[in-house]
């Protein structure tokens, strides 16, 4: 199960936010992969809240950069190309 945290005030990559005070947690997915969480959470074929696997807390925009995952326990940052994790 991944948590899906998104920047309450996005900056999508320019600038550096704090985990975890500078995010909400919007949604739980049912995977332990963070390509497929990322894929579930952003708009393709429809909302991404209505995706299968996917437990919505709040109806939100897309998964972007700057967003974080937290995946057993360990914290990781979407950068422009792959994830960062980040020690907290």
């Amino acid at each position: 199960m991944i948590k899906v945290y998104h920047a309450k005030n996005p900056t999508f990559g320019l600038s550096n936010l704090s985990f975890p005070s500078d995010y909400e947690l919007v949604a739980y997915v049912e995977t332990d992969n963070k390509e497929k969480a990322y894929e579930l959470t952003n708009h393709i074929h429809q909302e991404w809240w209505k995706n299968e696997g996917v437990k919505c807390l709040k109806e939100a925009r897309s998964t972007s950069v700057g967003d974080v995952l937290e995946v057993n326990g360990k914290i990781y940052r979407c950068e422009n190309c792959g994830w960062i994790e980040l020690e907290v």
